[in-house]
């Protein structure tokens, strides 16, 4: 057995600021590796959540003025915090010494050059070419001249000597953990042990692989086509000129029906940029998409999002119920539903979307039974989106789901309120674990009845009502989907 802990975080050790000379990119590090190491930094020691630490250290070092250095920093920061405990597992078992013994910087510098050892020599960009250096000198290099610049030379010997024994033994090391056993299995996986045990009860192999391929690059970025964005967009027309300038846009299978508006890039979006900042590309993976697909809204009708930020699925529900609808999309943070303000803007479906900040367990009364259709994509672990969220898997615990399955709980108990009788109520997370999902469904309020999902849905259904994405299957987020009707009224006014 492994016995490999989780990466320490913020919560367990010192951040040990005051043992890094200075904040200031040694003269030899190259500009991606230098970013990556400061995002895992704050990542495991301030405890920020990655996406926003690689924004800001982006944004910071001036990295969108070079796509492939951006792209390879994103690639480091990213694998690093997702496989740290199979990085961990090598670094203790060739240091012989506790992790914690280590200095914070060392140990990130360590992470990195270990990730790209034995992660990242053949990984390829968004443009096809390999990212990073093509050699192992390079990437003990990098490590070691980090290491230099904010630690000093005290500790550039033993991180040599790790980066060159984990060379040649590292993979082997690896080798060695048993996938029988739970805990090597963990480390393998580079999950919490007590993650992969829920995901095993929950859908036995099937949860187990989920997160399996929550750690493998998809190497293309999702998007929602906004026909209400500031530039006319046609797919057969534009798409060969998409491709002359390195980028691959396709329709993906199940979106085909499923989700028109859906789209694949391949390639470096840096060219998409226009379309992003006009509002004509929403960032949106399919599975996403696929819930307002499963709500089926209707030109017109007045829909209700419980839990909208930051305001993709209000945008995209906006959009189908036209300037005579009218979305209310409810946040319980000011700052958050800021976000959902903006990207109305953004996509001109500021006209349809009315932004409410409050709790939506305790809406105003006479808000209830008032609305066509209502949303719940309610808040859950996010162990479907492990690949985007890579530090979400450090920093939930096993009571922390036991506390939003309360919480979903009382929420779905709030929507059947809210819904007019007959109308439609959605379910819906970004979960593989029973606990959030199916068991959320099957214990829905009496009033909400399972009702039949749309049948462009039907190669997902897992039940007539209910539907999944597998991240291994369908190529996208893994989500859950439960679809209900309010008893009483007219059922075929909503339908």
């Amino acid at each position: 057995m492994s016995g490999s802990r989780d990466p320490q975080t913020a919560k367990s050790i010192p951040s040990h600021r005051e043992k890094v000379r200075r904040l200031k990119r040694p003269t030899k590090v190259t500009p991606a590796r230098w970013a990556a190491w400061l995002v895992v930094r704050r990542t495991f020691d301030e405890d920020a959540w990655t996406d926003r630490a690689f924004t800001g250290v982006v944004e910071q070092l001036g990295l969108d003025a070079d796509p492939r250095e951006r792209a390879f920093a994103q690639r480091l920061a990213y694998g690093v915090v997702q496989h740290a405990k199979r990085i961990d597992h090598v670094i203790a078992t060739l240091g012989k010494r506790p992790l914690h013994k280590l200095d914070p910087p060392v140990l990130h510098a360590l992470r990195i050059g270990i990730y790209e050892l034995l992660e990242l020599q053949q990984a390829t960009g968004p443009d096809g070419e390999r990212l990073g250096s093509s050699s192992a000198h390079a990437a003990v290099d990098q490590a070691v001249e980090l290491v230099r610049g904010v630690v000093g030379e005290r500790a550039t010997a033993f991180t040599n000597a790790i980066l060159r024994r984990a060379q040649v033994d590292g993979a082997g090391i690896l080798a060695k953990l048993d996938p029988t056993d739970e805990a090597d299995l963990a480390t393998l996986l580079s999950m919490p042990q007590w993650l992969v045990a829920r995901a095993r009860e929950s859908h036995g192999q099937l949860g187990i692989d989920a997160l399996a391929a929550q750690n493998e690059s998809r190497g293309s970025s999702s998007f929602r086509v906004n026909p209400l964005g500031g530039t006319a967009f046609d797919r057969a027309s534009d798409a060969d000129r998409f491709l002359e300038a390195g980028v691959e846009l396709a329709t993906p299978l199940l979106g085909r029906s499923a989700a028109p508006n859906a789209i694949e890039a391949v390639g470096p979006t840096a060219v998409l940029s226009p379309l992003i900042e006009d509002g004509t590309f929403v960032p949106q993976s399919l599975a996403s998409q696929l819930v307002a697909t499963a709500l089926d809204p209707q030109p017109g009708e007045r829909i209700l999002d419980m839990c909208a930020a930051p305001g993709g699925k209000a945008t995209h529900l906006a959009t189908l119920v036209g300037s005579e609808g009218e979305i209310v999309a409810v946040e319980l943070h000011e700052h958050r539903a800021d976000s959902i303000r903006a990207l109305a803007d953004r996509t001109g479906t500021s006209n349809v979307i009315r932004v409410q900040v409050g709790d939506a367990t305790a809406l105003d009364p006479s808000l209830h039974g008032t609305f066509d259709r209502v949303l719940l994509d309610a808040p859950c672990s996010g162990t479907g989106v492990l690949a985007a969220r890579p530090d979400a898997r450090w920093k939930r615990t096993a009571e922390g789901i036991d506390e939003l399955v309360e919480l979903q709980t009382s929420l779905l108990a709030a929507a059947a309120q809210l819904v007019k009788p007959g109308g439609v109520v959605i379910y819906s997370t970004c979960s593989i674990l029973r606990e959030e999902d199916e068991a959320i469904a099957e214990a829905a309020p009496a009033e909400l009845v399972p009702d039949a999902l749309p049948e462009v849905l039907a190669s997902i259904a897992t039940s007539s009502n209910t539907a999944r994405t597998w991240p291994q299957r369908d190529h996208t987020e893994g989500f859950f989907i439960a679809r209900f009707r309010r008893a009483g009224g007219d059922a075929a006014a909503s339908a």
